[in-house]
């Protein structure tokens, strides 16, 4: 089947990832999930939207205050210890359990690039030691925490985490304290705790017992009617096409009707079922998607369709299989949608400039906050002339992952090819042929150099004549972080196998390179072009342009690509939503 077993349930009540070994089940758990039970029955709509700390605590018992103070974040300790908790200094509510622990504030504070930190103590006898939540308020960063022994020179060890597979290493400046964003180091801290045993976490933590500001409605509610149909290719986009839909909680069974454009006969195939649950959605807390896929078809076919119940059936849309040769095709790209209006507008623009468009791929943030279903149904109302007629291709973006969370909505909502990397999850990495064109999705999430083997056998087998890459962050830009190991690890693979274009976003704004070789402009002319583009109003500023760009707009236009590739080359255009061309590029190959 389709979607995987483990995708029957998607807890996006606690919003932990899995992958991230944060989803392993606690009391802590338990608890928030009768507390929020509780105020979603006790409560009229606007308490709950404007809920404060008063009506929290009288909402919690005592058993779940204690579990709440001591259970969120847990080790055993083999001497007597001093525990540091590094706490945000921007937090305006200080965790009610530090000083109820004992916890004292110690007047120092903790730096990194972006944040400062109040640093709390306590002293600890060997034995277990237990922490609490880092708040009912959501505040992001949470704390993280260092241990050190109370007689120097003590061989101190730390074990039996909770969560599991906790990361140890020194205290330290330079050090990293957040896994989801490695870039953010220790700067300054206090002599005194300088080589403890540093414990880092995920920005994520902060919303597992998130209440205050929490509870929230999505602005496209589902029904008994089956809607917001998107189509992808899980398969060979020659004879496939997979199609996913929606309808609410109560519907159970759903299929896809489908046949050649002007024959009469149907052909039914039925969906896989999956029900997300996000019990902070007011509105409408728990749906049901469907996915099904349609196998056997022809190779550039037209195909009406309709997906739904033997009962309640959408109208019937059409798509058009791909070619089984190298035929010209275009293809639309979009960047850093964001669920915003902006790309409502922009699809529309681009159906209206490229009627005949193939599918559309997006290169990373889709929406803002990836854990948040009613984020997704958003993005899909804005999608939707294009996605019920044309596939979807996406790539994450670290929205999509936000906060080290993991990506378990995204990978429920989208059925894609699972040929991709063996050393990630399925369907974050992926490839497909589309005539004469290799389309390869790389994870820029993910360790770029265990993705390397996998890539390199995509680029090194592929006999097709134009080779397209996707992911979200860009190797080259004029004001990001500089990504070192996708440098060492994929931009070599691109120069070796000779690949046309790279698509990729998150910087908010415009930027096309001129052919690149070795991290420099080609002197022949002849390399990969590495693309950004944006969806979303972008930066308004005025930079420098970089030696190795060909174009750069920072004058914060959304627009997306629309990409024609025929037999001797492809031609680029970047436009807004008016059809105004803003960038045209022509790359042509013998």
């Amino acid at each position: 089947m389709l979607k995987r077993s483990f995708r029957l349930s998607i807890a996006v009540l606690l919003l932990i990832a899995a992958a991230q070994a944060w989803a392993q089940e606690s009391a802590v758990k338990s608890a928030m999930d009768s507390i929020r039970g509780r105020l979603a029955t006790s409560l009229t709509r606007d308490q709950l939207v404007n809920l404060d700390a008063a009506t929290v605590d009288k909402t919690v018992t005592p058993e779940e205050r204690r579990i709440l103070a001591t259970e969120y974040w847990s080790f055993d300790a083999n001497v007597p210890v001093i525990v540091s908790v590094m706490r945000p200094a921007q937090q305006k509510t200080v965790p009610w359990w530090l000083t109820e622990a004992g916890f004292t504030s110690t007047g120092q504070t903790v730096r990194n690039e972006n944040y400062e930190y109040d640093v709390w103590q306590k002293n600890f006898d060997a034995g277990h030691i237990g922490l609490g939540i880092n708040g009912f308020d959501g505040h992001r960063p949470p704390y993280f925490v260092c241990v050190g022994p109370r007689e120097k020179g003590a061989d101190l060890k730390l074990s039996n985490f909770f969560p599991a597979n906790q990361k140890v290493w020194p205290m330290r400046k330079g050090a990293t304290t957040y896994h989801d964003w490695t870039e953010l180091v220790i700067t300054e801290l206090p002599e005194s705790i300088d080589g403890h045993l540093l414990l880092p976490t995920i920005r994520g933590r902060s919303r597992e017992a998130h209440l205050m500001g929490a509870f929230r409605e999505t602005a496209e509610p589902s029904s008994g009617k089956p809607d917001q149909v998107v189509l992808t290719w899980s398969d060979d986009p020659k004879t496939t096409m997979t199609v996913q839909w929606r309808a609410n909680a109560s519907v159970e069974d759903g299929l896809v009707r489908y046949r050649e454009k002007g024959a009469e006969a149907w052909t039914e195939a039925a969906a896989d079922r999956v029900v997300l649950q996000d019990l902070l959605i007011l509105n409408d807390p728990r749906v049901s998607r469907f996915t099904a896929v349609v196998r056997g078809l022809k190779p550039a076919t037209a195909y009406e369709y309709t997906v739904g119940t033997a009962v309640d059936r959408t109208e019937p849309a059409q798509f058009t299989t791909g070619p089984a040769d190298a035929s010209p095709f275009t293809f639309l790209v979009l960047s850093d949608t964001h669920n915003k209006p902006e790309t409502g507008e922009l699809v529309e623009g681009a159906l209206k400039a490229y009627p005949a468009a193939a599918f559309l791929t997006i290169s990373g943030d889709l929406v803002g906050t990836g854990q948040h279903r009613n984020d997704y149904e958003q993005l899909f109302a804005e999608l939707a002339p294009l996605a019920r007629t044309r596939p979807v291709m996406p790539a994450l973006g670290n929205h999509d992952t936000i906060d080290g969370l993991g990506n378990d909505v995204y990978l429920a909502l989208f059925g894609l090819p699972t040929n991709g990397s063996p050393s990630i999850p399925a369907e974050q990495t992926y490839s497909f042929r589309y005539g004469n064109a290799q389309f390869i999705v790389l994870d820029s999430m993910s360790t770029e150099q265990t993705q390397a083997p996998w890539l390199e056998e995509q680029l090194k087998n592929s006999d097709a004549k134009w080779k397209f890459v996707v992911f979200h962050f860009p190797p080259y830009s004029f004001d990001e972080d500089v990504y070192q190991a996708m440098l060492d690890s994929w931009i070599p693979l691109f120069d070796r196998y000779n690949v046309d274009m790279v698509f990729t976003g998150h910087v908010h704004y415009y930027l096309r390179t001129l052919p690149m070789r070795e991290h420099k402009p080609a002197p022949d002319g002849k390399g990969t072009v590495y693309m950004i583009s944006v969806a979303v109003k972008g930066r308004n500023h005025e930079v420098p342009k970089p030696d190795y760009a060909a174009a750069v707009s920072t004058a914060g236009i959304p627009m997306y690509l629309a990409i024609t590739v025929d037999a001797g080359g492809v031609v680029l255009r970047a436009q807004d939503a008016t059809g105004k061309i803003h960038d045209e590029y022509t790359m042509e190959k013998p």
